[in-house]
């Protein structure tokens, strides 16, 4: 096996790239992980890859929205799903900018629970304490906030933002 066919088989992100552009290709049939073994077989080269390779790529496509498991014949197989897979409707910098926005307004003490408040208002769903203390770590490192601390384990930041510029 030379260099480049190796690297054909172990890059798993191209592999099913390769298996995705494959499946747009016939978007009506359903997909199996035998046919997805026969792709392989003739469009990689050699037959380094078996049945449980294609399985796992099956189910990743799945997990990430590109395909629609379904039941055929008592059997597992795959939809080409033709809408495009669904984000995150907020990025983080977005989240960012709402606890920092809320910060500039609010004013006061910040605490990680109340910036968690703020932040899964403007997501809509569920964040970690962790995640608040992130945000508000980061707005430090940018100067936006000041950290005080009263004792081991307890902080909390004020801000450092008057009329959207940093004092």
């Amino acid at each position: 096996m030379t260099t480049t066919e190796l690297r054909q088989v172990m890059d798993v992100t191209a592999r099913r790239d390769h298996l995705l552009n494959l499946i747009k290709q016939a978007p009506r049939q359903t997909i199996t992980t035998g046919d997805v073994y026969t792709l392989y077989r003739t469009t990689l080269t050699g037959d380094q890859l078996g049945r449980n390779a294609a399985r796992r790529d099956l189910r990743d496509l799945a997990h990430r929205g590109h395909l629609i498991p379904t039941s055929v014949n008592g059997q597992r197989a795959y939809w080409f799903n033709p809408k495009a897979p669904r984000r995150h409707p907020v990025s983080p910098k977005e989240s960012m900018r709402a606890l920092q926005l809320a910060i500039a307004t609010e004013g006061g003490e910040w605490t990680p629970g109340r910036a968690r408040v703020v932040l899964r208002r403007s997501t809509g769903t569920h964040i970690y304490r962790s995640v608040a203390r992130d945000r508000l770590e980061r707005l430090h490192r940018e100067g936006l906030v000041e950290l005080h601390s009263e004792r081991p384990g307890h902080c909390y930041y004020t801000s450092l933002i008057t009329d959207g510029v940093t004092a």
